[in-house]
């Protein structure tokens, strides 16, 4: 039936291709789509055949067909009779919706469980660069501070990366602690935990230290002046 389905779409292209040949000068270009057209027209009527012979067939049976009804067809929605072409389409088992949910639902934690191993990777590699990225940057913060003004710019970067590093840490802890975490648990060293974790949950906004700001500023005015 679906190839039945086919042949009178083609048709239908090959008609609108007809409509266009006759601004066309071409004899042998409009000769080659009236042949396309007679063919295509035989082969319908051979899928046709073939389908009044199944029709009976169908349950429930399903009228048969003239050439002519096909040949009027004009668009895609007058084919809704294939819908009922095959045989106890709604006795399959995928027909049913609760088949289908429970099908959906067996392949989502197929896959839960596949992303599963592949976050255990990605939290050990996660809490693997904070701590290296950490290490770096205090040695980056204790280099030779020749330069006052990048040795600052060095010193800011780097202690609001630490921050960022510690809000990572504090979620790190966080999944080490769910029950059934089935990755590995590495020691957790989160200063001032209590504090990220407040803010985190909204509970109160971190300060910032006004010792610290002007102390740094008045080290920049000192090596603007020694300048």
């Amino acid at each position: 039936v679906e190839q039945l389905e086919g042949l009178v779409v083609a048709r239908l292209f090959e008609l609108s291709k007809a409509n266009l040949s006759h601004g066309i000068s071409g004899y042998k270009l409009q000769q080659h789509i009236s042949n396309a057209i007679t063919k295509r027209s035989l082969a319908i009527r051979t899928a046709l055949d073939k389908y009044n012979e199944l029709a009976p067939l169908q349950r429930p049976p399903r009228p048969t067909l003239e050439y002519s009804e096909i040949a009027s067809y004009g668009w895609l929605g007058e084919f809704e009779l294939l819908k009922h072409s095959h045989h106890d389409i709604l006795s399959k088992p995928w027909a049913s919706k609760a088949n289908r949910e429970i099908a959906t639902k067996y392949f989502k934690i197929v896959r839960a469980r596949e992303e599963i191993t592949r976050l255990n990777v990605e939290i050990g590699r996660l809490h693997a660069w904070i701590d290296y990225e950490d290490v770096h940057l205090f040695s980056t913060g204790e280099a030779d501070d020749s330069d006052p003004h990048l040795a600052h710019e060095i010193h800011h970067r780097c202690k609001a990366q630490r921050c960022v590093n510690n809000v990572h840490r504090v979620t790190l802890q966080a999944i080490y602690n769910l029950p059934g975490f089935s990755g590995t648990v590495r020691p957790v060293d989160v200063p001032d935990a209590a504090l990220v974790l407040s803010e985190l949950e909204g509970h109160s906004a971190i300060q910032v230290d006004e010792d610290d700001t002007l102390c740094d500023e008045a080290n920049r005015l000192e090596a603007c002046i020694s300048e």
